[in-house]
């Protein structure tokens, strides 16, 4: 099995040599990096009301160009950032790459696909910008949001599972349908309680490509060996496993602090961590997953949203895709190449 395949990558944790060979590892940084998962966030503009609203600071392109410094990161793919008009949020990051300010390459805007005018909307959005590539409409919704559950604050507003509640559903189909015309993909942003339902609808939308934002999102795992965490995993496996069933769906590994609370700190919740991380690239194959940054404001806040986890104060950037290529050093350099830029530069044709 793919979870099988998975434990037998992971180095013994009773095998000093094992564990230096990491470490060393865990000091090397990619060839190439495609970053292409991060956001630039300017509250004090109407298209990022929502973001002012919530008191979020401003995340410019010079802070990304200085928190990315020494890097080889040669493009980046900007995800929208609870964007209250998509249109306008993607005019603002295009302007921002065409006078040199950043390295985006491929943008992904904000739309409610299960509105009405979804389609005057995705019109619109193209029409802001030619590096349009996909939509992200979050979606991830296990019941009202209250800050503990899986739900995701942007869901607060309207309260709605576009994945499994049948009315609501029928109409973000109709909406995601359109994407297929238009050559355009999805970011999809859900829990793991979502994943079945989620797959049953791309499935009939194959020529739409998927990729799942920040590895499907389990949810706060203890790595305690525990009942919950069990339950947890095995929700998140069989999810994972009906989208890796389909060609089209890809994979993001970022913000893992969602999955694993500290594990920027080591030990067993890192090892945890990088099993899952391998399992998932069992799962997908090397061509269908891609490492990146999720970047915004700190390092805290890019690992996990909450920014509330002590032990990731100090994750910079660097660090970051230094663990990242850690994990995978025992990995051919076709498929390195694939997790830190080739898949990206396929997925989003940049």
């Amino acid at each position: 099995s793919a979870a099988a395949y998975a434990a037998s990558q992971v180095p013994s944790p009773c095998c000093p040599f094992m564990h230096c060979c990491i470490a060393a590892a865990e000091m090397t940084l990619p060839r190439r990096i495609v970053d292409c998962h991060h956001h630039f966030l300017a509250p004090d503009e109407p298209f990022h009301a929502t973001l002012g609203a919530l008191g979020a600071p401003a995340y410019t392109a010079e802070q990304y160009a200085a928190d990315s410094a020494g890097l080889p990161i040669e493009k980046t793919v900007h995800i929208e950032a609870l964007a209250d008009d998509g249109a306008g949020e993607a005019a603002y990051v295009d302007a921002l790459a065409s006078r040199g300010a950043c390295k985006v390459a491929a943008i992904v805007a904000n739309c409610d696909l299960s509105a009405p005018d979804a389609a005057a909307a995705l019109d619109k959005i193209q029409a802001a910008s030619a590096r349009v590539r996909g939509i992200r409409y979050i979606l991830d919704y296990d019941g009202p949001f209250d800050g503990e559950c899986p739900t995701h604050v942007a869901c607060k507003a309207h309260a709605t599972d576009y994945l499994r509640d049948a009315s609501a559903a029928a109409a973000f189909e109709r909406g995601f349908a359109l994407l297929a015309a238009r050559g355009l993909s999805f970011d999809l942003q859900l829990c793991p309680a979502q994943m079945e339902a989620a797959a049953a609808m791309i499935s009939r939308h194959p020529g739409v490509p998927v990729v799942i934002d920040h590895m499907g999102k389990p949810w706060r795992l203890r790595a305690d060996g525990g009942a919950a965490d069990a339950a947890e995993l095995a929700a998140w496996r069989k999810g994972m496993a009906a989208l890796a069933a389909l060609p089209q769906v890809s994979c993001k590994l970022s913000m893992l602090g969602v999955a694993v609370p500290g594990w920027p700190a080591g030990g067993a919740k890192e090892e945890l961590l990088r099993g899952l991380v391998l399992e998932t690239i069992s799962l997908f194959g090397a061509r269908r997953c891609m490492f990146n940054s999720n970047w915004h404001i700190n390092g805290a806040v890019s690992n996990s949203d909450a920014g509330d986890v002590p032990s990731d104060e100090a994750l910079t950037m660097a660090s970051l895709f230094e663990r990242f290529h850690g994990w995978v050093a025992h990995l051919g350099e076709a498929e390195r190449e694939a997790l830190f830029a080739g898949s990206a530069e396929r997925f989003y044709r940049i």
